[in-house]
């Protein structure tokens, strides 16, 4: 059998044994320190071992890699009763090879080391022994940069087959004092378009607004009905100047994080401040001290027994939304009976201050009432984030709010003023959130005919956009007021109750689109009913771009390329091209051919 000594190394897999470098034969699995002369003596008389890797001429001229591979049990022979089967991968196999597997890392978040981990090199080896799986660097370049522009042509392709999208704008800001800005493009699907990493001192309105402008002006002013924003200052500021620049665009400010203002000025107040601080006490004092751990433990046990108690645990509010603080309250309450008990255990040492507190049934009647407040408010900021949430039920919302808050406010720990105080806010939040269009969307939306209870400035603000956006698009106004009417009374298409009934089992833009089409109003209902409420999708990409920059250090390009395939490549269909056989049949004859000579 012939040496080859300067090839051996890729004969053996590497790997750290008992903190050792050590190298296992690819064919028998039998370990050895680094040493390329018994190796290359253990290749010579490796019963496993037969045909040497070579470089054969492919039939279009590429080479091919031809590796030999072990006959296991799962793996077929070459001839019965032979040994080895001869793999090879041409570079047109290893390139389809490469895309395919570079776009299900990409789509799947996984790490760009995936590739480098030995388990996955040997998962790869026993699939196809000749294929080589490309590096972190190739997934984090060339890869990335090919994958990134098929797909974003399939987003502009989306964009422009779109008949309504908006534009969905969110930023943050990181200890390095750089702002983050994603945007995105709904379609309604939301599709992630672009992102921006600005310097604190240009985080301005105007570069936003400009920033806004110029998306508009690329996917189409014609079809855009409405920005979405969070409520930062410079956001807000800038909604005046895309409005000034597009008359039928509505800039509307992210119901979620409205709400989300409202919880955070309700938690401020001095009274609900004192409550959290004492929360945390008594959690904190017991969880540090072992001994009280696990008498609370033993004392939950015993009341789960009893049905006085569930399995909760104390927990922190480590969480930094809305339901750290309420998930604090919550498992102090459940755990009420077992910390009262610790409390007067004459074999438990517990502070004064503590044990007044757990005593004290004040703060369990006002962390009750408090706690059902913050988690009524909490809950309405979770049913904003919804993919299905609509823009027609804000106006719904902010009613339903306004009543359970009122009917809350006198449970909870805070006095008279505070309770003037968040009303103040929940009336902030409210101009924040509820915009003409917001009206407009709800008396249009079928769900809801028949519950009108918009204010008569409301219904005129209404009025006017949809008479604005009948003339956007080219609507005579008359016509689409007049079926606007009819569509209020119930009358002509609308008179039978089978219409009304199917709303109930599709979305109301759909509904305008598929039952209603005839209709002037349908292309001005279905435009507005498209719009989302919320700036959801920017929320769930900001977590991507932080699992992204926690991978290793990654240029800004890099990782906006990375998140904007983890977010795009799952919300469209792979297309049969992207599967389709890299040979035609005569290539393949051809091949098979070669490879048999």
């Amino acid at each position: 059998m012939p040496r080859l000594q300067s090839g051996v190394w890729k004969h053996f897999t590497p790997a750290i044994k008992e903190g050792r470098e050590t190298f296992m034969c690819n064919y028998c699995l039998k370990t050895y320190t680094k040493n390329a002369t018994k190796m290359q003596m253990h290749l010579d008389k490796c019963k496993e071992y037969s045909v040497v890797s070579q470089q054969s001429p492919g039939p279009d001229g590429s080479s091919s890699a031809s590796i030999p591979v072990p006959s296991f049990s799962f793996l077929p022979s070459a001839t019965p009763g032979g040994q080895f089967l001869i793999d090879s991968v041409d570079q047109r196999s290893q390139a389809h090879a490469d895309e395919c597997l570079a776009r299900a890392v990409y789509a799947t978040s996984s790490p760009l080391t995936l590739t480098d981990n030995i388990y996955w090199k040997r998962f790869f080896s026993v699939l196809r022994p000749a294929y080589c799986p490309p590096t972190r660097e190739v997934l984090s370049s060339h890869l990335l940069d090919c994958e990134y522009d098929r797909v974003q042509s399939q987003v502009h392709e989306a964009i422009g087959k779109a008949d309504c999208v908006t534009i969905i704008c969110s930023g943050w800001s990181n200890i390095k004092e750089t702002g983050t800005i994603i945007y995105v493009v709904a379609t309604p699907v939301p599709l992630f378009y672009k992102s921006a990493t600005t310097k604190e001192q240009t985080y301005t309105s105007t570069f936003i607004a400009e920033e806004l402008k110029d998306i508009i002006n690329e996917v189409g002013p014609q079809k855009v009905f409405a920005v979405v924003t969070d409520n930062a200052p410079e956001m807000m500021a800038a909604w005046a100047q895309v409005e000034e620049a597009f008359p039928h665009i509505s800039a509307i400010g992210c119901t979620s994080c409205g709400v989300q203002q409202l919880f955070d000025d309700t938690v401020a107040t001095p009274s609900m401040t004192a409550l959290c601080r004492r929360a945390e006490q008594v959690v904190r004092y017991v969880k540090e001290r072992k001994l009280l751990a696990e008498a609370f433990r033993c004392w939950q046990t015993s009341n789960i027994r009893n049905h006085t108690a569930n399995g909760t645990t104390l927990a922190l509010p480590i969480n930094s939304d809305w339901t750290g603080v309420v998930n604090m309250f919550t498992s102090l309450l459940e755990g009420q009976n077992s910390l009262q008990e610790m409390a007067v255990s004459p074999t438990l040492d517990v502070e004064a201050s503590i044990r007044a507190t757990v005593q004290d049934a004040a703060f369990w009647k006002g962390l009750s009432g408090s706690r059902n407040l913050l988690y009524l408010i909490g809950n309405y900021i979770d049913y904003m984030k919804r993919e299905d949430a609509a823009l027609s039920g804000v106006v719904h919302l902010f009613s339903q709010l306004r009543y359970h808050i009122g009917a809350s406010l006198s449970g909870s720990v805070l006095h008279s003023a505070e309770q003037k105080a968040v009303m103040a806010s929940l009336d902030r939040c409210q101009e924040f959130c509820v915009k003409p269009i917001h009206a407009a969307a709800y008396m249009l939306d079928p769900k809801h005919a028949g519950q009108q209870t918009l204010s008569g400035e409301q219904i005129n603000s209404a009025y006017y956009v949809i008479s604005n956006l009948s003339h956007h698009l080219n609507l005579d106004e008359g016509k689409v007021l007049g079926s606007f009417a009819r569509f209020s009374a119930k009358q002509g298409l609308w008179k039978g109750a089978g219409i009304w009934s199917s709303c109930q089992h599709v979305s109301a833009s759909t509904w305008w689109k598929g039952l209603c089409s005839s209709e002037p109003l349908s292309a001005v209902a279905s435009a507005i009913l498209q719009i989302p409420p919320a700036t959801g999708a920017c929320d769930h990409l900001r977590s991507r771009f932080c699992n992204v920059k926690g991978q290793g250090s990654l240029p800004a390009d890099r990782v906006q390329k990375l998140v904007a395939l983890q977010a795009n490549l799952n919300l469209f269909e792979p297309s049969d091209c992207e599967y389709a056989p890299l040979e035609s049949e005569e290539e393949k004859k051809v091949s098979f051919q070669s490879e048999t000579q």
